[in-house]
């Protein structure tokens, strides 16, 4: 009669088969350090589409502005969308506030150029404290920075500064606001 070996027999060799918790440890070890690497990834990305999203936003405010100073020929040529430096355009800023609510909302009421200047004005600094994130918080800063247009003829240059992450700690930066400058021809 042959012997039949079963599983618990004594008299068979015993040999280790599957795995071991080292090799187990070892495995989930090298996965983990994957993971990281792959949340280290999506974390960066993310950070630099933020960054991309606000150049682009800037983009579109500047020329609003742009379009704005178009349609407001008159009004551009005789130096009323001129904010050179930072307290000229907080005193646009101020103007606006101070009438908004009745003599210069050109939404309702036919405005002359320089109050419609005025107007579009308040609404393009209103529209960058919205879209471009650190907009406000820069014309908080020490020194503060806001938007500018600096005329030459017919020839504005647009600046616009908004706070962004910064790229090797992630965290909106404090210090020094970014900007981005364009230079456009305006004819009627």
């Amino acid at each position: 009669m042959k012997h039949i070996r079963t599983i618990s027999d004594p008299s068979r060799p015993t040999r280790s088969t599957g795995f071991t918790l080292i090799e187990v440890l070892v495995a989930l070890f090298v996965l983990a350090i994957g993971l990281l690497g792959l949340a280290m990834l999506q974390t960066t990305g993310l950070r630099f589409n933020t960054n991309s999203y606000s150049r682009t936003q800037a983009t579109y405010v500047a020329y609003d502005i742009v379009e704005r100073m178009r349609a407001n020929f008159t009004g551009f040529t005789a130096g009323n969308y001129d904010t050179k430096t930072t307290a000229a355009a907080n005193s646009a800023i101020s103007a606006f506030a101070s009438c908004k609510s009745s003599t210069c909302d050109c939404n309702t009421t036919v405005c002359d150029p320089a109050t419609l200047a005025k107007y579009d004005l308040g609404q393009w600094y209103s529209q960058q404290d919205t879209l471009l994130p650190g907009a406000k918080d820069a014309a908080n800063l020490s020194p503060a920075w806001r938007a500018t247009i600096d005329r030459a003829g017919n020839l504005a240059t647009i600046t616009i500064y908004w706070l962004e992450q910064d790229r090797n700690s992630g965290s909106i930066t404090t210090t020094q606001p970014t900007s981005q400058s364009w230079q456009v021809e305006i004819y009627p």
